[in-house]
């Protein structure tokens, strides 16, 4: 296995597992960037069998709304849950790195909005997370979570509202430098008023010609024509999608994700070019970031967000792991500050290391890296259960077994000066110590605990 094999798992995956490495020896790089690239052709046994299981997560929103009567509580854990499931479980990592990327950009927060929040994710993100970005951003101008939480379900031609038209120029299209003007944004929002809902504040999307603005109106230097209908919001659309400042924030924002918080300019440029030559399509664009110098000489450059760092160390542990009670696993995410569709402005959780690198945020994760390996000894009152004897293979001196336990939860060799560290901190009297059956039980939990709460585990 080779350092770019592990690099590319990580970037593409919530964290590596052996059989993720298997797939890769498999493929090959290329190959398993092609599997990843088409989810649809993958099979997910444990994602359907979960959803089989949470019914509620299919349902329309009336349906979730019924629901939500019954148990509120139950389907909020549901919601949650299943964002956490997916991300350990789905084989479809890639499209799941992806929904989370597309949930952040367009961002609808979740709590006062579930039933709306749940279609949103499978209508918008899920749907079109690696189609083209047209189709997505016609998906998220459409949907209800979007149309209520921006006030564009009320924007009337009497009085339009500006916050979805803002956001649509400065988050979801062409950045707060792409060119627009305070112009541009009060046409815009002229364009998609009568975009509401068939009852007022629920229910599917609608246009309602009685509430739009049927002036002429000019958009980005684009005159628009008089006496039009929701052909008007479908054009800024269309200009928005195709517009070359679109490419560069969008390119952007894809390189600092998966590439490094400042990633290189020309790798930037390169990745929007693709996105415009390609009309937008997700795949060619990915394909390009992923097969670039840049992407390859970025490895340690990523810091795992907190949810990122969850995630990965639960798939780390597997299959030995298993969650008993989801709020457990909520309660971490709370203290760390980064629980599934609770980020309230519009733009999305940070996705920079400055953010999230400060001494709370620290000290949560190395908490909860130590809770996680001491599962088995009561830690977690049994909302977590981890069998590690199951997890790291067996070893004859304490150099073997650090050495194990290492390539087991990250993939790589040990580098010397971590082993030596990690020798003294289990308390081994040197690397050709025999392991004794008493020794291991007493020292696995605070190894494994070390590495999953070691820089190299939370930096990619």
């Amino acid at each position: 296995m080779t350092r770019s094999d592990v690099h590319l798992v990580n970037r593409l995956t919530y964290g590596v597992r052996p059989v993720d490495l298997e797939r890769v020896r498999e493929l090959g790089e290329a190959g398993y960037l092609d599997w990843q690239l088409a989810p649809e052709a993958i099979p997910d046994p444990e994602v359907d069998a979960f959803l089989e299981r949470h019914p509620v997560l299919g349902a329309d929103v009336a349906g979730i709304r019924r629901a939500l009567d019954d148990d509120h509580a139950d389907v909020v854990k549901q919601v949650l849950w299943a964002k956490l499931f997916r991300a350990v479980s789905s084989e479809r990592q890639l499209h799941e790195k992806m929904v989370d990327f597309w949930t952040d950009h367009f961002n609808v927060p979740g709590p006062d909005r579930v039933p709306e929040k749940v279609v949103d994710d499978r209508d918008v993100a899920r749907a079109h997370g690696l189609g083209r970005f047209h189709d997505l951003l016609l998906a998220s101008a459409r949907s209800p979570a979007m149309l209520l939480y921006l006030d564009n379900a009320s924007s009337h031609r009497d009085h339009p509202n500006q916050n979805y038209a803002r956001e649509l120029l400065e988050l979801h299209t062409l950045g707060v430098d792409g060119g627009y003007t305070e112009r541009d944004v009060a046409e815009v929002a002229r364009c998609f008023t009568g975009w509401t809902l068939r009852e007022g504040w629920r229910g599917d999307m609608v246009f309602d010609r009685s509430m739009h603005d049927e002036g002429e109106k000019e958009v980005l230097g684009r005159r628009i024509a008089a006496g039009r209908g929701i052909e008007d919001g479908l054009e800024v659309l269309d200009v928005l999608a195709t517009h070359p400042s679109t490419a560069r924030f969008l390119a952007f924002k894809l390189c600092r994700r998966f590439v490094a918080d400042d990633p290189p300019p020309g790798l930037v440029a390169d990745v929007a070019a693709s996105f415009r030559a390609s009309d937008g399509d997700l795949r060619a664009t990915l394909r390009t970031l992923f097969t670039s110098n840049g992407f390859r000489e970025s490895r340690g450059q990523k810091l795992r967000r907190p949810f990122e760092a969850v995630a990965a160390m639960l798939r780390a542990l597997s299959p030995a792991v298993e969650v008993h009670d989801y709020w457990a696993v909520h309660y971490v995410l709370e203290l760390m500050g980064h629980v599934p569709y609770a980020w309230f402005p519009p733009d999305g959780y940070p996705d920079v290391a400055g953010a999230w690198l400060n001494a709370n945020g620290l000290l949560h994760r190395w908490n909860a890296a130590m809770v996680l390996a001491h599962a088995h000894d009561g830690w977690t009152d049994g909302a977590v259960t981890v069998d590690l004897e199951a997890v790291v293979p067996a070893a004859d001196t304490a150099g073997d077994l650090v050495d194990a336990t290492w390539r087991r939860l990250l993939g790589d060799p040990i580098d010397a000066a971590t082993r030596a560290t990690l020798l003294t901190a289990v308390g081994a009297g040197g690397a050709g110590q025999r392991v004794t059956p008493t020794a291991r039980r007493e020292r696995l939990a605070q190894l494994v605990g070390l590495v999953l709460a070691s820089p190299a585990f939370h930096l990619t």
